[in-house]
């Protein structure tokens, strides 16, 4: 398309040029401190401990308060999940200087009906319904059944509690599923991977950014037609225990689409131990970085591997691009092997930053009035490869693709991106997803 370099190059401009108009001299800095706050005061959490909201503020008696720091904090309550509204306003009231966190908490439980399309493939239909809630207690935790039918049908139920233990800032969860799941390989034929799972996590929260993770688990996998390389056990059914230790620092403002602070997670998983056939090492590595350059401008960045060691790697363990992982300008090719690299640059205006209405003229309950809405524009780069470990990474193994997209951040944590994009060879496509890029 040989306008394509024009169209970035004038949406670069746009975003540059209206967030320069922005800042005036009239501007106070969002870094200038307001004062000292002396003690914070919660409402509207009726159902909500206390301490679920306290845990994700930076912010806390004694400390300085800035106009950034009550954006950071409102944004990190709100990725809670537990709130359709999240306002912070700093105060005083007879010489003392208080922060109040007012909240509206959303419905939290309540059947869940599933529709949608396997890997954004409208062939691939599937449907059905879970029951979730969201806030056991008040606590936070997560109880969620799900059954769905069509493509690649499944039957799960998790428990999530993000704090068993206070004092220790210790959380668990733990699952059980089964999955019929159609082979994702585009070279290694038509047949059904059968999985079943059962796992649990211990975790530690290390002040107010660190978790470290144990997950230990079962797994049991039998294919509907053996060939050699489906499993590692001739049999077609493997059948291995896993554990996967993890660490993670996250100051992400918000989870869903953030745009300040970052996230650097690293894990390594063993894979089979002893009796099993199966007997391989899973490492992995996410960074994010998102950087706010003006008012509403932000630059995120990632960079994100995975790479294996030891014995057979079966078809199902391998990791591909099309599905989970895309690289826009590529985003419908789907690319296989056992290890994988991917990294991208995207540019984020805020066109219309999000904000919270009520409508009270619905005649919905409460929960369902208080809806959260945003726009924003974005410009991005994606690059990566995927390889089999006897070929050794090539330069030929690198897709590459850049576009500018249009993002709607909606009620309830969900994000609609609508994108376009081209490859290096300029050739574009469209694209509709229903997240967050990264």
């Amino acid at each position: 398309m040989k306008c394509a370099p024009e169209i970035i190059g004038l949406f670069w401009m746009v975003v540059v040029t209206a967030a320069h108009a922005q800042l005036t001299p009239a501007d106070v800095s969002p870094m200038t401190p307001l004062g000292r706050v002396d003690t914070v005061f919660l409402a509207g959490n009726e159902k909500t401990k206390d301490y679920v909201i306290l845990d994700e503020m930076s912010l806390r008696p004694g400390s300085v308060v800035t106009r950034n720091d009550i954006e950071f904090d409102r944004r990190r309550i709100y990725s809670i999940g537990l709130f359709t509204r999240v306002d912070i306003t700093y105060d005083s009231l007879g010489g003392k200087r208080y922060l109040l966190v007012d909240v509206n908490e959303r419905w939290f439980l309540f059947p869940v009906p599933i529709f949608g399309f396997r890997d954004g493939d409208p062939h691939r239909i599937y449907f059905g319904g879970g029951l979730v809630h969201t806030n056991v207690g008040g606590r936070n935790q997560k109880l969620f059944a799900s059954l769905i039918l069509g493509y690649d049908p499944s039957a799960s139920i998790s428990f999530v509690d993000p704090l068993i233990d206070h004092e220790e800032r210790l959380f668990f969860s733990t699952g059980a599923s089964f999955a019929r799941v159609k082979n994702k390989s585009v070279t290694s034929g038509d047949f059904q991977n059968l999985t079943y799972d059962l796992n649990g996590t211990v975790g530690k929260r290390f002040g107010f950014y660190n978790t470290a993770a144990l997950n230990l688990g079962y797994q049991i996998i039998q294919v509907s037609d053996y060939e050699p390389g489906r499993t590692v056990s001739p049999s077609g059914r493997d059948a291995f225990l896993y554990m996967t230790a993890s660490y993670t620092i996250d100051s992400r403002d918000i989870a869903e689409y953030a745009m300040q602070g970052s996230l650097a997670s690293v894990y390594i998983g063993k894979i089979g131990f002893g009796w099993s056939d199966v007997n391989y090492l899973r490492y992995g590595i996410d960074l994010r970085l998102y950087l706010p350059l003006f008012r509403s401008l932000s630059l995120g960045a990632r960079a994100s591997g995975t790479l294996v060691s030891g014995g057979v790697i079966p078809t199902y363990a391998r990791v591909f691009f099309g599905y989970r992982e895309r690289i826009r300008g590529h985003f419908f090719e789907v690319l296989e092997g056992e290890d994988l690299v991917v990294g991208s640059l995207e540019l984020r205006y805020a066109v219309l930053p999000a904000e919270t209405f009520i409508f009270h003229e619905l005649p919905v309950p409460m929960e369902f009035k208080v809806w959260r809405f945003g726009i924003c524009l974005s410009a991005f780069v994606d690059a990566g490869a995927v390889w089999f470990r006897q070929d050794g990474l090539q330069l030929e193994d690198f897709r590459r693709g850049q576009g500018v997209g249009l993002n709607f951040l909606l009620p309830y944590s969900y994000v609609v991106r609508i994108e376009y994009a081209w490859n290096a060879q300029w050739r574009g496509q469209w694209i509709v997803d229903f997240r967050g890029s990264f």
